[in-house]
């Protein structure tokens, strides 16, 4: 077949596009696309080489909740016989795979067993040094740039402009559920709360910093710890929850209160123009109510704030439908498959072929880590692009698109649609 190459529509000029007849030919297409990742974890790299890494603490991310599933006693395993007949359980699900990649493209080592644990390890600590990101996150996974969910840092702090813009949660200032809690906000923003109006001059105040360090969304994970219905609650009501709260410790954070300070959030987030991007689906870890994380519990907030961009991540997993059917009805959501390719790598494939028959192409983010460690955001990258060249094929075989409408698709869903929701700091910006 003839040679096309893309000359519009902001693709790489030399990326071109030869017969895609088979998922391998889009493969290799696909895999020159640079990346922009919608959300990570990753430590910074002074950080991560502070650490002493081996198999089982890259295994330690995700991989040891489907491992517990299976039966592991917690905390982790220390040995191999302790890893070992968890592992066998668990190293074809879709976290076990991406375990596999990493070491085998990586490292070099086609298999994880007892007899090559050494050279695993030894090859882990000696790749553990500086230029560790470069070589990985830029030379192997191609990755123009992510943005950073750095929730281990209480304060907001740069991160490396190289790799990562950031999103930061406000969630702590919806989340009061004692006067000790309210005391302390006091002392790291600097602003007094006697009332309802100081916290949201508290979460004023917090914005500020993060966006002074580079702050480009807001996230939330009130999903782990709530449902995400968020009613429209009056400041008087909400300052009856803080008063009940400072007079004595409450179970749980006053849901009036929350459910204020959400939409005060989503206030700032407008006057920002920040998007806002939302744990929707399963939770992370072994254990918690899955209910919560419904994302058709957020419909009502699209039509209240329709000036704010909603990323739904995860594309809410087990409710992909829900996802797609609120990105296909409101200008204002976007479908995220952020870690999804390493819940479900099937059932991402599935997704993505619904939404490109459900939701125009620019509403759709096809690649999240969602990792601590490179290596593992590296291996998802793989399994991402994987997925999408298969689907993309299937589609021009079909006939539903053109081989060069195909990669064109790929450019959206990988690199543009997140590079216009979560753009970098101009120079002089920062």
């Amino acid at each position: 077949m003839l040679r096309r190459t893309f000359l519009a529509g902001g693709l790489p000029a030399g990326l071109a596009v030869r017969g895609q007849d088979t998922p391998g030919e889009m493969l290799r297409a696909i895999n020159e696309i640079p990346l922009v990742d919608t959300h990570e974890h990753l430590l910074p790299e002074e950080e991560r080489l502070a650490l002493k890494p081996d198999l089982f603490l890259l295994a330690s991310h995700y991989l040891a909740s489907d491992m517990v599933s299976a039966g592991m006693p917690t905390p982790g395993p220390k040995n191999w016989a302790e890893f070992e007949p968890w592992w066998q359980m668990s190293r074809y699900t879709g976290y076990g795979q991406a375990l596999r990649i990493a070491v085998r493209d990586i490292y070099g080592i086609g298999e994880i067993s007892a007899t090559t644990l050494p050279r695993i390890n030894a090859a882990i600590a000696e790749a553990n040094k500086p230029g560790l990101y470069q070589r990985i996150l830029k030379d192997r996974m191609r990755l123009d740039y992510a943005v950073l969910d750095d929730y281990w840092h209480g304060d907001p702090i740069r991160p490396d402009p190289k790799y990562f813009v950031l999103a930061r949660k406000m969630d702590w200032f919806c989340s009061a559920a004692r006067a000790s809690d309210i005391r302390r906000m006091e002392e790291v923003t600097g602003v007094a709360i006697p009332d309802v109006k100081g916290l949201k001059r508290a979460m004023e105040r917090r914005l500020e910093q993060s966006i002074q360090a580079g702050t480009v969304a807001i996230k939330s994970t009130l999903a782990y710890n709530r449902p995400l219905r968020f009613e429209v609650v009056s400041e008087a009501d909400a300052q009856a929850d803080f008063e009940r709260l400072m007079r004595a410790p409450q179970a749980q954070p006053p849901r009036r209160l929350s459910d204020h300070m959400f939409h005060h959030a989503l206030q700032l987030a407008d006057a920002h123009r920040l998007p806002v991007q939302m744990h929707t689906g399963l939770q992370a870890g072994n254990g918690n109510v899955l209910e919560n994380s419904r994302p058709i519990l957020l419909n009502s907030l699209f039509a209240l704030y329709p000036r704010v961009s909603f990323d739904l991540f995860h594309l809410g997993w087990p409710w992909m439908d829900e996802v797609a059917a609120l990105a296909k009805m409101y200008r204002n959501v976007t479908a995220d498959l952020c870690w999804v390719h390493i819940i479900t790598p099937t059932g991402a494939r599935r997704a993505l072929h619904e939404l490109i028959e459900t939701v125009p192409l620019n509403k759709i983010l096809g690649f999240g880590g969602d990792y601590r460690y490179v290596e593992l955001s590296y291996a998802h990258s793989v399994m991402a692009r994987r997925n999408i060249a298969q689907v993309l094929t299937e589609k021009v075989r079909e006939r539903v698109m053109t081989e060069t409408e195909a990669l064109k698709a790929a450019q959206l869903i990988l690199h543009d649609n997140a590079a216009r929701l979560f753009p970098q700091p101009r120079a002089g910006k920062m």
